[in-house]
Protein backbone atom coordinates (compact mmCIF):
# COMPACT_ATOMS: atom_id res chain seq x y z
CA UNK A 1 0.00 0.00 0.00
CA UNK A 2 1.27 3.48 -0.90
CA UNK A 3 1.77 6.13 1.77
CA UNK A 4 1.40 9.86 1.46
CA UNK A 5 1.77 12.76 3.88
CA UNK A 6 1.16 16.48 4.12
CA UNK A 7 1.21 19.44 6.48
CA UNK A 8 -1.70 21.70 7.33
CA UNK A 9 0.40 24.79 8.02
CA UNK A 10 -0.82 27.47 10.44
CA UNK A 11 0.65 30.98 10.78
CA UNK A 12 0.70 31.90 14.49
CA UNK A 13 0.40 35.65 13.82
CA UNK A 14 -2.91 35.32 11.94
CA UNK A 15 -4.21 31.82 12.75
CA UNK A 16 -4.66 31.26 9.01
CA UNK A 17 -3.83 28.02 7.18
CA UNK A 18 -1.96 27.64 3.90
CA UNK A 19 -3.82 26.00 1.02
CA UNK A 20 -2.51 25.43 -2.50
CA UNK A 21 -4.64 25.28 -5.64
CA UNK A 22 -3.69 22.13 -7.52
CA UNK A 23 -2.47 22.69 -11.05
CA UNK A 24 -4.33 21.46 -14.11
CA UNK A 25 -1.14 19.45 -14.78
CA UNK A 26 -1.66 17.08 -11.82
CA UNK A 27 -3.58 13.86 -12.31
CA UNK A 28 -5.58 13.82 -9.07
CA UNK A 29 -8.11 16.53 -8.24
CA UNK A 30 -6.75 19.36 -10.44
CA UNK A 31 -8.21 22.78 -9.64
CA UNK A 32 -8.97 21.93 -6.02
CA UNK A 33 -7.52 23.54 -2.89
CA UNK A 34 -5.28 21.22 -0.90
CA UNK A 35 -2.51 21.13 1.66
CA UNK A 36 1.10 20.65 0.55
CA UNK A 37 1.67 16.90 0.44
CA UNK A 38 2.68 13.88 -1.57
CA UNK A 39 4.17 10.41 -1.49
CA UNK A 40 6.48 9.00 1.14
CA UNK A 41 9.80 7.99 -0.42
CA UNK A 42 11.61 4.76 0.42
CA UNK A 43 13.60 5.08 3.67
CA UNK A 44 11.73 8.24 4.71
CA UNK A 45 9.52 8.61 7.77
CA UNK A 46 5.98 9.79 7.17
CA UNK A 47 6.57 13.01 9.11
CA UNK A 48 9.81 13.72 7.21
CA UNK A 49 7.95 13.22 3.92
CA UNK A 50 5.27 15.71 5.00
CA UNK A 51 7.92 18.35 5.78
CA UNK A 52 9.80 17.66 2.53
CA UNK A 53 6.61 18.02 0.51
CA UNK A 54 5.91 21.38 2.19
CA UNK A 55 9.37 22.58 1.20
CA UNK A 56 9.01 21.30 -2.36
CA UNK A 57 5.50 22.60 -3.00
CA UNK A 58 5.51 25.89 -1.06
CA UNK A 59 9.23 26.69 -1.09
CA UNK A 60 9.38 27.08 2.68
CA UNK A 61 12.56 26.05 4.45
CA UNK A 62 12.40 28.28 7.52
CA UNK A 63 11.73 27.43 11.14
CA UNK A 64 8.54 25.57 11.99
CA UNK A 65 7.10 23.17 14.52
CA UNK A 66 5.32 20.05 13.24
CA UNK A 67 3.11 17.77 15.32
CA UNK A 68 4.70 14.48 16.38
CA UNK A 69 1.62 12.55 15.26
CA UNK A 70 -0.83 13.10 12.42
CA UNK A 71 -4.08 14.92 13.21
CA UNK A 72 -5.85 12.97 10.47
CA UNK A 73 -5.25 9.76 8.52
CA UNK A 74 -7.24 9.12 5.35
CA UNK A 75 -7.28 5.47 4.34
CA UNK A 76 -8.21 4.54 0.79
CA UNK A 77 -8.06 1.27 -1.12
CA UNK A 78 -4.42 1.78 -2.19
CA UNK A 79 -3.22 4.85 -0.22
CA UNK A 80 -2.88 5.91 3.40
CA UNK A 81 -2.42 9.70 3.69
CA UNK A 82 -1.30 11.23 7.01
CA UNK A 83 -1.87 14.91 7.74
CA UNK A 84 0.31 16.69 10.28
CA UNK A 85 -0.26 20.16 11.61
CA UNK A 86 2.59 22.65 11.43
CA UNK A 87 3.22 26.10 12.84
CA UNK A 88 5.21 29.03 11.49
CA UNK A 89 5.43 32.35 13.32
CA UNK A 90 4.35 34.47 10.35
CA UNK A 91 2.69 33.78 7.04
CA UNK A 92 5.08 33.93 4.09
CA UNK A 93 4.74 34.24 0.33
CA UNK A 94 4.88 30.65 -0.99
CA UNK A 95 7.15 29.82 -3.90
CA UNK A 96 5.10 27.31 -5.89
CA UNK A 97 6.33 24.43 -8.02
CA UNK A 98 4.50 23.02 -11.06
CA UNK A 99 1.99 21.14 -8.91
CA UNK A 100 0.15 24.30 -7.83
CA UNK A 101 -1.27 27.35 -9.60
CA UNK A 102 -2.08 29.51 -6.57
CA UNK A 103 -1.76 29.75 -2.80
CA UNK A 104 -3.87 31.35 -0.08
CA UNK A 105 -3.63 31.86 3.66
CA UNK A 106 -7.20 31.15 4.75
CA UNK A 107 -9.34 31.45 7.83
CA UNK A 108 -10.65 28.03 8.82
CA UNK A 109 -14.14 29.53 8.74
CA UNK A 110 -13.71 30.75 5.12
CA UNK A 111 -11.97 28.08 3.08
CA UNK A 112 -11.90 28.39 -0.72
CA UNK A 113 -13.83 26.13 -3.02
CA UNK A 114 -13.61 23.51 -4.36
CA UNK A 115 -11.65 21.70 -1.66
CA UNK A 116 -9.60 18.58 -2.41
CA UNK A 117 -11.58 15.53 -1.25
CA UNK A 118 -9.00 14.75 1.46
CA UNK A 119 -9.12 18.26 2.90
CA UNK A 120 -12.92 18.21 2.77
CA UNK A 121 -12.99 14.90 4.65
CA UNK A 122 -10.48 16.15 7.25
CA UNK A 123 -12.57 19.29 7.84
CA UNK A 124 -15.68 17.12 8.25
CA UNK A 125 -14.13 14.68 10.73
CA UNK A 126 -11.58 16.72 12.69
CA UNK A 127 -12.09 19.86 14.74
CA UNK A 128 -9.12 21.48 13.02
CA UNK A 129 -9.59 24.79 14.83
CA UNK A 130 -9.28 23.06 18.24
CA UNK A 131 -6.32 20.97 17.04
CA UNK A 132 -4.55 24.09 15.80
CA UNK A 133 -5.14 25.87 19.12
CA UNK A 134 -4.03 22.85 21.14
CA UNK A 135 -0.97 21.86 19.15
CA UNK A 136 0.15 25.30 17.99
CA UNK A 137 -0.75 27.14 21.20
CA UNK A 138 -2.81 29.73 19.35
CA UNK A 139 -4.87 32.25 21.33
Amino acid sequence: MRQGAGVLLVARDTGRVLLLKRSVSVSTEPGTWAIPGGKVDRGETVQTAAIRELREEAGYGGPMVVSAKPIFILEGPDLVFSTYIGLVEHKFEPWLNWESDDAKWCRLSRLPSPLHFGVKEMMRLVDVDSEARRICLLP
